[in-house]
């Protein structure tokens, strides 16, 4: 009876004097894909062996009672109804339909995805699950096409062991986000993508969907908490979204603690695969060009770190902490540089007058809000922080730029500085092919150094034979003359300079550097790698494409900068992977054929071994 027909239906209902008279089209439709919605449901309310690919003679009374009220049927119907439609709704394929918009669905407390137990250690593993006691609980949905609503649900993407989540495989439709919000798959990619393309923060992102998708008359006036989505929200919306992609991909199931905090829940996961990013770079690493090349550049962009010269420990709260947890006897010091003495109660200094000008100095411009704008303007930076980071930086007395004051040392006649705020880290060294193609990026803790940038170029291309034949950078000129100081310690060439050629990139050579730069002119100049150099004396290689990728990521700088370092490389890495995707798809639509080399495609040990 899989292929019910209307006479197959009009034939059960006419037993019911009436009914099939009665009974709307409409009804029926509502009645059908409700009931499709709750089959889980159904089955677990069935004995342990029944079985679940045939619908049940009669309806559990709990959600026949709710059909009946959803819907508007008599209760001396509701047998006949089931039985002419029970064949229909089992059948039915709800992946293109929308139930939302039927009502409110119905999923009793200890039921979720599974419809038998996947504990390997449980002897019952054939049985089919039934529901448990445990209370119904409300909840909200954030939905795309019909706003916040709301249901009474279980645990629908995960299930619980001791004190582990365990996660099912693949990525839901419908996200676990905190202990009464749940969101759509589709919305919390819309935040994503709203953040990829136009620079959004996950506060201005709450504010677009409560002014412009929240709908009101989906929200009982009964309800005992707020509908409003928030940040944090969102934050933990994009997270599980990516952290449960990312093991899609790499056929891995999540499992993480049942006891902490939500915004705390993911922690392990994130920096697990912070360090894979770090230390393995992006997916696209093994991107195939004509010719192997990588173009390298920084960009000012940062979080808020240790006030400590060269510690890269991270602070507990980024928003609040000037000192990690190893140097937190620093804020019984004075914040001027060059002083040691102890702080005066309610002040950042000592009690000497030109350091306790500078503290009062910062006061007054922490609460000179006006000056947020021109601040972030001279940093290159296109937009400033929503109100709510600005109102928190504020109340914290930490002003958005970093809170550094110079001045002079009446009594000894120097000039001094003192940092009142966080330290932020200094640059982010991105690395890409001339395509567009992100390879990797570092986050820079001082200033851009020759040192790191080599470090990160061997890091980075530890495979043998993924050395690109070309590194192309501004100061490929002092990378030059560091090899060749590196070879001399250890009395042979650097292996570097025999693999690798290292021409500035265009630009900066003609503007930048000294024609009487011998090393710089002989060894980096970027007219003698001719293969470089196509017929009509064009370059094969866009050399400023980091400088262009970096333009892109210069609006995120407003976003990033208050964020704590393991949120901050999350974010960032998620951005650069997408981005990828976004240019890779560029490329296959104008017949580039984009591709990898052969043999170096990379994948991660830490994910292969999952």
């Amino acid at each position: 009876m899989s292929g019910t027909t209307f006479f197959d239906v009009y034939s059960v209902l006419s037993r019911n004097k009436g009914l099939e008279k009665a009974f709307t089209i409409s009804k029926a439709m509502t009645y059908v894909r409700l009931a499709t919605a709750l089959k889980r449901t159904i089955i677990h309310a069935q004995p342990p062996n029944y079985d679940p690919s045939v619908p049940p003679i009669s309806l559990p009374p709990n959600l026949a009672e709710f059909l009946q009220g959803s819907v508007g049927i008599k209760e001396e119907d509701m047998d006949t109804i089931w039985t002419a439609f029970r064949m229909v709704a089992w059948n039915l394929d709800l992946s293109q339909q929308s139930v939302i918009g039927d009502g409110m669905l119905y999923v009793k407390a200890g039921q979720g995805m599974m419809t038998k137990c996947v504990n390997t250690q449980c002897p019952g593993t054939d049985k089919i699950l039934r529901a448990g006691d445990r209370a119904e609980r409300k909840i909200v949905l954030y939905t795309l096409k019909d706003g916040a609503y709301c249901h009474t649900v279980y645990h629908n993407n995960y299930y619980v062991v001791g004190s582990h989540r365990h996660y099912y495989s693949g990525v839901p439709e419908v996200i676990d986000i905190g202990k009464h919000h749940f969101i759509e798959r589709d919305v919390a990619a819309l935040f994503l993508n709203l953040m990829l393309v136009s620079w959004t923060s996950v506060t201005n992102a709450a504010e677009i969907y409560n002014r412009s998708l929240m709908k009101k008359e989906n929200q009982p006036d009964e309800w005992d908490f707020v509908f409003d989505i928030r940040a944090e929200h969102i934050w933990n919306a994009i997270a599980h979204l990516a952290i449960l992609e990312d093991c899609e991909e790499h056929g891995t199931l999540l499992t993480v603690t049942n006891k902490e905090e939500q915004k705390d829940r993911l922690s392990e996961a994130i920096s697990a695969r912070n360090k894979r990013f770090e230390n393995f770079g992006q997916p696209e690493w093994a991107h195939f060009y004509k010719a192997s090349a990588i173009v390298c550049d920084g960009i000012t962009i940062g979080h808020p770190c240790c006030n400590v010269p060269n510690c890269m420990i991270p602070l507990a709260d980024c928003k609040k902490d000037r000192f990690c947890k190893n140097h937190t006897s620093r804020n019984s010091v004075c914040a001027v540089d060059i002083c040691e003495q102890p702080v005066q109660p309610g002040f950042k200094t000592c009690g000497e007058a030109s350091h306790r000008e500078l503290d009062n100095k910062q006061k007054i411009r922490n609460t000179a809000n006006f000056q947020t704008k021109h601040r972030l303007q001279r940093k290159g930076v296109s937009a400033p922080p929503d109100e709510e980071t600005l109102e928190e930086l504020v109340a914290n007395d930490m002003a958005p730029d970093e809170g550094v004051e110079e001045g002079m040392c009446a009594q000894k006649k120097t000039r001094i500085k003192g940092s009142f705020g966080r330290n932020q880290t200094s640059t982010e060294m991105i690395m890409a092919r001339p395509c567009g193609i992100i390879v990797a990026r570092a986050t820079s803790y001082f200033s851009e150094s020759v040192p790191q940038t080599v470090k990160m170029l061997e890091q980075v291309f530890n495979v043998p034979g993924s050395m690109p034949d070309y590194f192309i950078y501004d100061n490929c000129c002092s990378v030059y003359n560091y090899l060749q100081a590196r070879g001399a310690q250890k009395k042979k060439k650097d292996p570097l300079l025999s693999s690798t050629g290292f021409p500035v990139d265009a630009f900066h050579f003609d503007c930048k550097h000294k024609k009487t730069d011998t090393v710089c002119q002989e060894h980096c100049n970027p007219r003698h790698f001719k293969e470089l150099i196509d017929e009509d004396g064009k370059w094969y290689f866009n050399s400023s494409k980091c400088e262009q990728i970096n333009s892109w990521l210069g609006g995120y700088h407003s976003i990033l900068r208050e964020m704590s370092a393991e949120r901050y490389n999350f974010l960032l890495d998620e951005l650069l992977m997408r981005k990828n995707r976004i240019v890779k798809a560029k490329l296959e639509a104008q017949g580039h054929l984009p591709g990898y080399y052969p043999g170096l495609q990379h994948k991660a040990p830490e994910a292969e071994e999952a």
